[in-house]
């Protein structure tokens, strides 16, 4: 089982319950959204198709942090790792939905918000009928100091005005999570979409497999009834949110660069150049086997974050921290050797590497870049030090 073995060992595996969700979700989207599909759309407006959400709804891809009596239900009692298996199978496929804010507006509603709220919104979320993101930041970063929108009071509500920016799949969605700064402190309000004052923009950028986009708030009216948790007390409530994310977005890179690797490893074996494969040529062996190292490393980095974040671990915030850095700049690193090591071919617009390098690239600088994380975990260690 996937948890500590009571002794100070640690047993890292998925049980079976959540082996065999990882195989139905890696069936289902071999069937119904593999890579083809997704390439299909890399020059549309969208990549979400809202027919394979409901279908994966289903099979509990956004149903683990909802509670059994508003709907939802985990396959064990560690409902973030079983997240964290939907996760890596998503990965792999590169999907291009709002798996990863949905979840995180969920838990947000589920943890913070009052009774009425949770009745309006976690049944449909579970269910696969509302889709959910979040505007966190005016640069995608987990900064509390990067919070673009401003929260004033307007008689008993709130009245939002500012930019949040990378919010995945706003365009789509049907609620919305905006982390705000109001003269008391950090606040967060749930905006059903669409609203009056809530103009959407997909920007354009590198990850060509999903779309993020720029939302602003002009005198936006937000009632009493739509502000989580109280005004100017939303920071624990940020900062979870920004841990579940980061659990999340480290899963899913464990994913991709796993299939990557397995990519890059089957053209080494296929790929003949002298009479014989270029995986037989020490140099290929040698950059494989590094890949693999880093692979693991992360994998390790992932899953124990994910178990120190659903069992509320002492150190949950230095495994989130190590996640953080050391994954996403293991994937890129994998997706960047795979290109290398493809040859010409990996250059060019047909084969998939290049798709696995924007997605690497673009998760670099979402929720914290790693350069971000490390200082966090530095802080921490210093901390615990100095105490």
């Amino acid at each position: 089982m996937f948890a500590s073995s009571g002794k100070g060992a640690m047993d890292f595996a998925y049980n079976d319950d959540q082996g065999l969700l990882r195989q139905v979700t890696r069936r289902f989207l071999e069937e119904r959204h593999p890579i083809a599909s997704v390439r299909a759309r890399l020059e549309a407006e969208s990549t979400f198709d809202r027919g394979v959400w409901r279908e994966g709804a289903q099979l509990g891809w956004v149903a683990p942090l909802v509670p059994e009596r508003y709907g939802g239900g985990s396959v064990s009692d560690q409902p973030v790792v079983d997240l964290a298996a939907v996760a890596e199978e998503l990965g792999r496929a590169l999907y291009p939905g709002p798996f990863l804010t949905t979840n995180v507006v969920a838990d947000a509603v589920a943890v913070f918000g009052d009774e009425q709220q949770r009745q309006e919104f976690l049944g449909a979320i579970a269910r696969g009928d509302c889709v959910a993101t979040w505007g966190a930041a005016v640069d995608g970063s987990a900064d509390a100091a990067a919070i673009g929108v401003e929260a004033s009071p307007a008689q008993s509500d709130l009245r939002l005005d500012g930019v949040a920016r990378f919010a995945h799949d706003a365009h789509e969605a049907d609620l919305l999570l905006v982390s705000c700064s109001a003269p008391s402190g950090p606040t967060l309000a749930l905006v059903p979409l669409p609203a009056t004052g809530v103009s959407i923009r997909v920007l354009g950028g590198l990850d060509l497999t999903r779309r993020f986009c720029e939302i602003r708030f002009e005198g936006v009216h937000v009632p009493s009834r739509q502000v989580l948790g109280a005004v100017g007390a939303a920071g624990r409530a940020i900062e979870r949110a920004c841990c579940l994310a980061t659990v999340l977005q480290a899963a899913e890179a464990v994913g991709a660069a796993e299939r990557v690797f397995e990519i890059t490893v089957q053209y080494a074996k296929d790929r003949r150049q002298f009479g014989r494969a270029i995986g037989g040529f020490q140099a290929i062996k040698h950059r494989l086997a590094d890949l693999l190292i880093e692979l693991e490393g992360a994998r390790a980095a992932s899953w124990y974050a994910a178990l120190a974040v659903a069992d509320d671990r002492p150190d949950r915030d230095e495994a989130v921290a190590v996640a953080g850095s050391a994954v996403r700049d293991a994937f890129a690193f994998i997706a960047g050797e795979s290109v290398q090591i493809h040859g010409g071919i990996g250059f060019t617009w047909e084969h998939d590497a290049h798709l696995f390098m924007r997605r690497a690239k673009v998760d670099q600088l979402l929720f914290g870049d790693p350069e971000w994380h490390r200082e966090q975990l530095c802080c921490l260690v210093e901390a615990e030090a100095s105490a």
